[in-house]
């Protein structure tokens, strides 16, 4: 008796249905590493930057692709782990180790996130400043530096942000920053940002006349938050924002508000009560005033609609009991929605 051929594994499969034979072919098996070499770099770059060095081990052609990584994220407590009993010094130069291996053999192309998050010390400017020439030179896109410590009050000492390192080239690339616990002061001859979309400034120490200057550059911002940088004066911009849609304003001990954003949608503050002028803002519709200190809601009322011409939801919250107003001004509740809290 002859031996039975011996099947091979793509072979098709048979079987009998109404007396015909039908074949199945097996579906052939599909392994990440046989998909083309720009589908890898896609799918690793979704991965974070820690995962991607760890899969680099597996394969040889893998030891190349996290050095194009466009996302490098380097945040302190996932790089270093706690701070216990190394001291600030030492943690301090094991992160800045991690981060410039990583820099070293990264090549300086198509980045498109930079994140640092850090407390800051002064053992991290000479390094910040050679992270910031990384960015210029990769035409970073994203950019966040977010150095808060966990102890800040009292500090007044921040990260001088080296902004004439940015050429117009590295300028023009960015579309969104973050910045937190730095210093900015513009330099006589300021580029400006002219693509960036979204600013997120925290405890940021500026002039209102840097911050204004800055602000009137970024002629296509959408969104902009401005976060305990407290300016002590008016937070003023002339120049028209036309695409800015959304504004968020708190705790800036500012004496004024005063925008020229057409096409602004939600405005956001939180603070103690000031002027506030929105009345070019014609598509405004929603505003959430969350107020310190006492204010009556007749005045609210009697300034809110002069100042905020078009709003259909307000927000109202106060940290103090507000004053009931006469009963001839509840007649502008009616002018738009009011949601009215006490703490």
């Amino acid at each position: 008796m002859e031996p039975m051929p011996r099947r091979s594994s793509t072979a098709r499969s048979t079987s009998v249905c109404g007396g015909k034979p039908i074949c199945k072919r097996r579906r052939p098996e599909l392994q990440f590493r046989d998909l083309p070499e720009d589908i890898q770099c896609k799918v690793l770059s979704e991965l974070p930057l820690k995962e991607v060095m760890r899969t680099s081990i597996l394969s040889s052609k893998w030891r190349s692709v996290w050095s194009i990584h466009p996302k490098l994220r380097f945040v302190g407590a996932t790089m270093c782990g706690r701070m216990i009993a190394t001291g600030l010094i030492q943690y301090t130069s094991k992160f800045v180790r991690n981060v410039n291996t990583v820099l070293q053999r990264h090549s300086g192309m198509f980045v498109e996130d930079f994140e640092v998050q850090f407390e800051f010390n002064r053992e991290l400017i000479v390094h910040l400043d050679n992270w910031v020439r990384f960015v210029v030179a990769s035409q970073t896109k994203n950019l966040a530096f977010d150095l808060v410590p966990s102890e800040f009050h009292g500090r007044n000492g921040r990260y001088l942000f080296p902004i004439e390192y940015l050429d117009s080239r590295s300028t023009s690339c960015l579309q969104c920053i973050q910045l937190s616990f730095v210093f900015i002061k513009l330099r006589s001859r300021f580029n400006g940002f002219p693509n960036l979309r979204k600013l997120d400034l925290n405890l940021v120490h500026v002039t209102a006349k840097d911050l204004e200057d800055m602000l009137s550059s970024c002629s296509k911002l959408e969104w902009l938050s401005i976060v305990r940088c407290h300016l002590d004066d008016e937070l003023k911009v002339d120049r028209p924002l036309s695409c800015l849609v959304h504004l968020h304003v708190a705790y800036c001990d500012v004496t004024k508000i005063q925008f020229n954003a057409e096409n602004l949608k939600t405005f956001v503050y939180r603070g103690e009560w000031h002027p506030i002028d929105l009345s070019q803002s014609r598509e405004l519709k929603d505003v959430h005033l969350h107020l310190n200190g006492c204010i009556t809601l007749e005045h609210a009322l009697t300034t809110l609609p002069t100042a905020l011409p078009t709003i259909q939801s307000l927000t109202l919250i106060a940290t103090t009991r507000l004053k009931v107003c006469c009963p001839s001004c509840l007649l502008s509740l009616f002018k738009f929605h009011l949601a009215y809290f006490l703490l």
